[in-house]
C-alpha cells in the first residue's frame, strides 16, 4: 500500500519568518504509516527540502522527533520531497496532507495540493487533512472519504484512521473480485 504525504508550509504568525512545515504534525503520522507497512512518498508544492519547525512539542511529538533525528531514511525523505507537479494520484491508495491546501474544487489551481486532493477524492480514495480549514465548496468530499483534524494531539489518530480506511477498501476490493 502506498500513501502520499503532502507537506504544505504554513506561517501561523505574521512576521514570524519564512513559512515552514509543522514537523509535529508530520513526523508522527509518517512513522505510523511506515510502522503499518505503507510505502510513504513525500511531496510539497515546489519539491526538495522544506523548512521545518516544531511549535507544539508534547511527549508524543518529542518521542517522534527523537526517532526522526535518528532515522536516516526519514531525514533523507523529508529533505528531498517530490514537487506536486510530479505526483500522479493513480499511484497512491490514499493521501495525508499536513497544512492547508488551496480550495480543492477550483480548476484554475491545476497543480496545487487542493487539485491533487480533488483528484484523489474523485477517484474514491481516502484523504486526511491536518488542520481542518479545507474549503470543500461546492462538491464536499466527492466520491472519497475525507478525514480532518485540528488538535495538536490528533495527527497520529488521524493517520491511524486513514490506515484503517485504506485497509477497509483493500478488503472490500478483494471481496468484490471474482
Amino acid at each position: 500500500m502506498r500513501i502520499l504525504m503532502i507537506l504544505i508550509p504554513e506561517n501561523d504568525a505574521p512576521g514570524k519568518g519564512d513559512p515552514a512545515v509543522r514537523l509535529e504534525r508530520a513526523v508522527g503520522p509518517y512513522f505510523a504509516f511506515r510502522d503499518a507497512d505503507f510505502e510513504v512518498v513525500l511531496a510539497s508544492p515546489n519539491g526538495g527540502a522544506q523548512a521545518m519547525e516544531m511549535t507544539n512539542i508534547g511527549s508524543a511529538s518529542a518521542a517522534a522527533l527523537q526517532r526522526f533525528r535518528q532515522d536516516s531514511l526519514a531525514l533523507d525523505e523529508f529533505s528531498d520531497t517530490l514537487g506536486l507537479d510530479q505526483v500522479y494520484p493513480d499511484d497512491f491508495d490514499a493521501a495525508f496532507c499536513v497544512g492547508l491546501p488551496d480550495s480543492i474544487w477550483r480548476p484554475e489551481h491545476k497543480s496545487s495540493a487542493g487539485a491533487l486532493i480533488a483528484k484523489m477524492l474523485d477517484a474514491g480514495k481516502p484523504v486526511a487533512v491536518m488542520p481542518s480549514g479545507i474549503n470543500l465548496t461546492p462538491k464536499g468530499a466527492g466520491e472519497g472519504l475525507l478525514i480532518v483534524g485540528d488538535h495538536s494531539k490528533s495527527p497520529v489518530p488521524i493517520a491511524e484512521a486513514l490506515i484503517g480506511a485504506v485497509r477497509g477498501l483493500q478488503i472490500k476490493i478483494k471481496r468484490e473480485q471474482p
